[in-house]
């Protein structure tokens, strides 16, 4: 028996093969509708992006300028505690009735401490409780030089001892209270350039991985459609280029104005501030050595390590007040030699007038100059941070207006492919 071959099947029917195409390409409508809603979401979120990182970045700044400005008049008082201190101390040595122009300047150390401890207070809320301690140790500090002051002017011994209680407990007291505020809004500072400096990072992270999808988008269309463009959805990716690009100049700008103001103005403002508190430091101990009368090694002790930090500090900044440090520097050291060798009359003599080319005048030069160049620092810091934020608040709207320009787009050019399916 012959073995025949199968018979050749028969061709499918035109309208079957139609109907198995439709079905073929049935799901390509329903995955561009996803596509397109994905393309929308992802223009929303890169523009929503970049607006959080101009907005987080545009806050830091305002934030890092609010903080600085607390740091200032905390190191303001700071500055008049130890003036106070050093006037007091320095007029002690007069006996009797001190002199006016010293008390003048006292009284206003103080009442400029009070004064801004009220400004800090209403500026930084989480400061209160540390500054309403601190206006109790101002006080009890005041109290005890009125005390020094008023058996001083009787002849009694006992107001050197007054003296130096209500000076010690300045440093024992207020200052140690003003140094955590300080170094507590030192790090709210920092805390907010790393914040301002790193805003970039999300902007630029959502308009790359926006641009990804939109490309795969696109690769995807143009094998499903066989058209290499889709014009709308190209403007799409245009628009998410466009905020990735802005974002990367503008916030890269933001970082490199913030890393200038940190290590230029504002590092020059902290270092002047630290020397002069330093400053009024070792001339208090100055004359408290003196005070003491042959018992002050510890003062003279505590002006080396003061004087010491004096001159770290200026190394820090751009300044030529070494030099006028450096002749104070010298001058101290002639009262202490005078003292030293049994001259103690000259060495208050030499410690207490205020004749050109004295220990006091050379001081208050060194004083006049560090604090004007230290308010013009803190003026740079703060311009310098204002204007690196000028713009940053116009820049998120217009990454919002970006991201729902690039949404438009997408769904635009997918509702046209859509269309042809139907």
């Amino acid at each position: 028996m012959t073995q025949g071959l199968a018979p050749a099947a028969a061709p499918a029917p035109a309208g079957t093969r139609a109907l198995i195409s439709r079905r073929s390409s049935g799901d390509t409508p329903g995955r561009m509708r996803l596509v397109s809603a994905a393309l929308v979401v992802v223009g929303l979120l890169v523009g929503l992006g970049a607006a959080q990182s101009f907005s987080a970045a545009d806050g830091a700044l305002a934030r890092a300028d609010e903080n600085a400005a607390q740091l200032v008049r905390l190191q303001g008082i700071q500055t008049s505690l130890v003036r106070a201190d050093a006037d007091a101390t320095n007029s002690f040595l007069v006996g009797g009735l001190e002199p006016v122009d010293q008390r003048r300047d006292y009284d206003g150390a103080i009442e400029n401490a009070a004064r801004l401890v009220a400004f800090a207070a209403r500026a930084q809320p989480a400061d209160g409780e540390a500054l309403a301690a601190l206006s109790a140790a101002i006080e009890g500090y005041a109290g005890g030089v009125v005390q020094a002051r008023t058996v001083n002017r009787q002849g009694l011994p006992l107001g050197a001892q007054y003296l130096r209680d209500a000076s010690a407990s300045l440093r024992s007291g207020a200052l140690p209270l003003l140094e955590s505020l300080t170094t507590a809004n030192e790090q709210r500072v920092q805390l907010e350039f790393t914040t301002a400096r790193d805003a970039r990072a999300l902007a630029v992270g959502a308009a790359l991985a926006g641009l990804v999808l939109v490309a795969a988008a696109l690769v995807w269309l143009a094998r499903r459609t066989h058209r290499y463009l889709n014009l709308p959805v190209v403007g799409a990716g245009g628009v998410v280029l466009v905020i990735l690009v802005t974002s990367a100049v503008v916030l890269g700008s933001v970082a490199g104005s913030v890393a200038a103001v940190r290590d230029g103005s504002y590092a020059t403002a902290r270092a002047l501030a630290g020397a002069r508190v330093a400053a009024f430091d070792a001339k208090a101990n100055e004359s408290l050595t003196l005070i003491s009368r042959g018992s002050g090694a510890a003062f003279e002790a505590a002006w080396v390590t003061s004087s010491a930090v004096t001159t770290s500090e200026l190394a820090k900044a751009p300044t030529a007040l070494r030099e006028s440090w450096t002749g104070y520097v010298g001058l101290h050291q002639k009262i202490r030699a005078l003292d030293d060798g049994g001259g103690w009359d000259q060495g208050v003599a030499a410690a207490t007038t205020r004749d050109a080319g004295s220990a006091n005048a050379t001081f208050d030069t060194f004083d006049s100059a560090s604090g004007e160049q230290l308010t013009r620092a803190g003026h740079e810091t703060s311009s310098a941070l204002r204007t690196a934020a000028s713009g940053l608040g116009l820049g998120a709207w217009l990454s919002v207006l970006g991201g729902i320009l690039a949404a438009a787009l997408a769904w635009r050019g997918l509702s046209r492919r859509i269309e042809e399916y139907r």
